[in-house]
């Protein structure tokens, strides 16, 4: 399906992006490709991953186990076995130091590190502390998180608002 204008397509194995007018504006020299989003499209190259913008200029290279989409400006990637967060245009802007990541939402994204689940801000600071057997994303304020198996909602503080029975 089209997004952005703009349609994967396969050839000879390989995968590019095609117009609507069926021209081929991305030529088909990737392992894999995604949909594009905010400009950018996930491609994979060589057994690694990275974006490409509309022209099919890599904005940042192929250099990434994995990749994750954009939010709220960020995405998580994954290498040499740890995760971390880099801009739009490939910037380092959250070391990779965390054993899982996801994307950010309301702001903070929760994060794994030794074993445990907290919560960081675009800056990397661990405003919750990663102190949680698992947690969930932000929405409408609160998040879903589970402790020696309590289930409860906490506030962007970290603050207990409801417990589940």
């Amino acid at each position: 399906s089209f997004s952005e204008g703009l349609a994967s397509v396969e050839k000879d194995g390989k995968e590019g992006y095609i117009d609507k007018t069926g021209k081929e504006i991305v030529p088909c020299i990737y392992d894999d490709t995604s949909s594009f989003s905010e400009g950018l499209a996930r491609v994979k190259k060589d057994g690694k991953k990275g974006y490409i913008d509309k022209t099919g200029k890599e904005i940042i290279p192929c250099i990434y186990d994995f990749i994750g989409s954009f939010s709220e400006g960020l995405a998580c990637v994954y290498k040499d076995g740890k995760w971390g967060y880099i801009d739009k245009t490939g910037r380092e802007i959250i070391r990779f130091i965390y054993d899982s990541a996801n994307n950010f939402s309301e702001g903070l994204a929760h994060v794994k590190k030794d074993d445990k689940w907290g919560y960081i801000d675009k800056t990397g600071v661990e405003v919750i502390p990663c102190i949680y057997d698992l947690t969930w994303g932000f929405s409408e304020g609160l998040a879903k998180v589970e402790k020696n198996g309590d289930v409860f909602f906490i506030d962007k503080t970290g603050k207990v608002v409801i417990m589940e029975k």
